[in-house]
């Protein structure tokens, strides 16, 4: 059975998949392959299409490794996060699009694993990954973008280290000085602050367990997590609309018309996060809150709304997506496998 970070919990293998879901999911694998063939791919595109082989066929079905090995490597082989077909389809994106992000790598590097486990050359990933370590201590893509520390998007932080640290652990790479260093880096708050986003701060759980530092986790996650109920009858958003403001301008007045919504995706994260809730009660709130959420996807599976900025009437991306659904499939599985507590 197969697991990936960015699905907290999540077993990848088949027979789980809900059936609302599957007519979605082979007509999303079927077009990603087409775009494939026409020299149209993105790391994401693959990763979520072997999600989809997984959880349908029980095993990677397609050759995306030899996809990415065509459309999605560059000059001196290192993976690409967009071919050059798929970024040509960008407005004003020029040659930006031709970039290894720590992403691609991952996702370059958990595809072979699955497929050719034998063949993974750990230690040639595992040296990309430490090509992104600045002297700060963060992996992070410096490279793609000179964005400051500050404007980044923090789930990039974290998720960043996480995936860092897998790749560097399954390569025996990381040393006693290199795990200090990584997770003294992930736990200073002026470089990663605890802002209670939720697949943020569960990626960088993840991170700290596998550098085995997990106790540096801050504390008070549960607060963070029932601020991200508010404005909602069920699950989680991914941070609360309260503490979302203008990066530039320090105001929530360009945001204070956007609404909350709920995700399985998230909802797969505070499960994961709700082990670090200090208050048995407060945790367990969590749990009733999870299972109620779970339910409501049971009875109306394609209930997964996308974002809208403020109250213009148009959805900004999609609700249902391959990572959406494998995550609502994952909690509506567990639901009736524990009897619907």
């Amino acid at each position: 059975m197969a697991a990936h970070p960015i699905l907290p919990g999540v077993v990848l293998g088949a027979g789980f998949s809900h059936p609302a879901y599957e007519r979605y999911l082979r007509a999303w694998r079927e077009q990603a392959i087409v775009d494939a063939d026409d020299g149209r791919a993105a790391a994401s595109v693959c990763h979520q299409a072997t999600l989809i082989d997984l959880v349908l066929d029980g095993r990677p079905t397609h050759d995306w490794l030899s996809v990415m090995e065509d459309l999605l490597t560059d000059e001196v082989g290192r993976p690409l996060a967009y071919s050059v077909g798929f970024g040509d389809r960008l407005y004003k994106f020029e040659g930006q699009f031709l970039q290894s992000t720590v992403h691609s790598i991952h996702t370059r590097w958990w595809i072979e694993t699955l497929t050719k486990p034998e063949a993974v050359d750990h230690g040639k990933f595992a040296d990309w990954i430490l090509a992104k370590k600045g002297p700060d201590g963060l992996i992070i893509d410096t490279d793609v973008s000179p964005t400051i520390l500050r404007h980044r998007m923090k789930a990039e932080l974290s998720m960043s280290a996480a995936m860092g640290a897998e790749i560097l652990s399954e390569a025996g790479r990381l040393t006693d000085d290199l795990r200090s260093e990584l997770a003294t880096s992930l736990s200073d708050p002026r470089k990663v602050p605890p802002l209670g986003y939720m697949t943020s701060e569960q990626f960088r759980l993840a991170a700290l367990r596998i550098l085995g530092f997990e106790e540096q986790f801050p504390i008070g996650i549960g607060d963070h997590i029932e601020a991200c109920k508010v404005g909602l009858d069920r699950g989680w958003g991914d941070f609360s609309m309260a503490s979302k403001v203008d990066a530039y301008m320090g105001t929530a007045k360009r945001t204070s018309r956007d609404k909350p919504i709920h995700s399985p995706l998230v909802a797969c994260h505070v499960a994961a996060l709700s082990a670090k809730v200090d208050d048995p009660t407060q945790r367990a709130a969590i749990m009733d809150r999870l299972t109620i959420y779970s339910r409501s996807l049971a009875e109306n599976p394609l209930d997964i709304p996308a974002f809208q900025m403020r109250d213009v009437p148009i959805p900004f991306g999609a609700d249902l997506t391959p990572i959406e659904a494998v995550c609502a499939s994952h909690l509506i599985a567990n639901l009736q496998t524990e009897g619907g507590r």
